[in-house]
């Protein structure tokens, strides 16, 4: 992924178009008022999108637990002035949320990279009991965030950030006596969740 902050226009001047290539931006997001101008969008893998600061005291920054990282603001989270730009070319797929940092609260937008190629992410999933703990094996077919909760005299839950492709397993160990329920979700980077439901099973005293 590539992410590029440039300068207000009206100070680059011509130069720019002399000293630098083509950047060859696939979309533009307009940043107008206080609002993203296409709220969505949606483009391929290899695709840049600019987005073009008309309003200044805005920035555009990804939200956390995402596969691509952008901020306009850098470290500081500064905003950019009128006429600035700011591109980001998309390597992954994937549905991305922005926002605006001082605006965070209602000023978002949408990026969609590609199309989900799965109508789920798991596979081959199946539990393992051993005594007083319970293993769920699984198989991913692409990234997806884990999370696996478990109902009974003993409640648990973990989560399992955007794991790879492959084979996983979570375990819920030093479980007490009873009978328990569960299910394991699977949210890929498109934000679809698929469920795999823990059959009832019981610890034994």
């Amino acid at each position: 992924m590539r992410s590029r902050c440039l300068l207000p226009l009206a100070v680059l001047g011509t130069s720019l178009v002399l000293a630098s290539p083509a950047i060859g931006a696939d979309r533009t997001v307009s940043v107008v008022d206080f609002d993203f101008e296409p709220g969505e969008v949606r483009i391929e893998p290899g695709d840049t999108i600019t987005w073009n600061f008309v309003n200044g005291g805005h920035t555009t920054t990804a939200a956390a637990g995402q596969p691509e990282r952008w901020n306009s603001g850098g470290d500081t989270g500064a905003t950019s002035p009128a006429g600035a730009i700011f591109q980001h070319t998309f390597t992954t797929r994937g549905r991305f949320n922005y926002f605006c940092i001082p605006h965070a609260s209602f000023m978002k937008g949408v990026v969609v990279v590609g199309e989900d190629e799965f109508p789920k992410s798991q596979s081959r999933f199946k539990q393992v009991r051993r005594g007083n703990r319970i293993t769920f094996k699984f198989t991913l077919v692409e990234p997806a965030k884990v999370v696996a909760k478990l109902r009974g005299p003993s409640r648990r839950s973990a989560t399992r950030r955007r794991l790879e492709p492959g084979s996983h397993s979570i375990t819920f160990r030093d479980l007490r006596a009873g009978t328990y329920r569960g299910r394991v979700a699977f949210t890929d980077d498109f934000d679809e969740v698929s469920v795999s439901r823990v059959k009832a099973f019981t610890v034994p005293r």
